[in-house]
């Protein structure tokens, strides 16, 4: 029941998402615009998420699963928000470099070094390859 709340919850959100990503200029396939990407993305992110949906419909539940950790989904909630609300303050590498180790720490990641490691290599490359090769401006 659970994994079926969240994915309607990810359904709803991506559908907002959608919804003020086409506010956006999408422009063409040759010409794309600022909307371009967004709508892309949002539209993939609603096919897997319809799919996923899909899938939890049909399958029946088996075996026992484990119960849900409500308190990580609430810490990560709050992290999302902290996360948006940071990400003007202190740039996009710093915020997401955060973000990604308070990530790792909740979901129980052993130790400190991978963590740190994987955290600051996933800002790193993001930050290059949208800001210095794709030329797109980060928050």
């Amino acid at each position: 029941m659970s994994e079926k709340t969240i994915s309607l919850f990810l359904f709803s959100g991506i559908l907002s998402y959608l919804f003020f990503a086409n506010q956006l200029a999408f422009g063409t396939f040759i010409s794309p615009k600022s909307g371009f990407l967004p709508i892309l993305a949002g539209t993939l992110g609603l096919i897997l998420t319809l799919l996923l949906l899909g899938s939890q419909w049909r399958t029946e539940k088996t075996t026992q699963q484990p119960e849900m950790d409500w308190t990580k989904f609430i810490f990560i909630i709050i992290g999302l928000i902290f996360y948006v609300t940071m990400l003007n303050m202190i740039g996009y590498l710093a915020a997401t470099f955060i973000f990604l180790l308070y990530l790792f720490k909740i979901s129980d990641t052993p130790q400190w070094l991978l963590p740190l490691a994987i955290a600051a290599s996933t800002a790193l490359t993001f930050y290059f390859l949208f800001d210095r090769f794709l030329a797109v401006t980060l928050p």
